[in-house]
């Protein structure tokens, strides 16, 4: 796996767009603010 998928699989990034969201690393995929807005 890449380093990109990673950290998207940590939740450092953004699944779907693949943003940084802010640092913390909870250990789940998650989405930034403006993904979760648009669903």
């Amino acid at each position: 796996m890449g380093d990109a998928a990673e950290m998207v699989l940590e939740g450092l990034l953004c699944q779907t767009c693949g943003e940084l969201i802010d640092g913390e690393e909870p250990g789940y995929p998650r989405s930034c603010e403006d993904c979760e807005n648009e669903e």
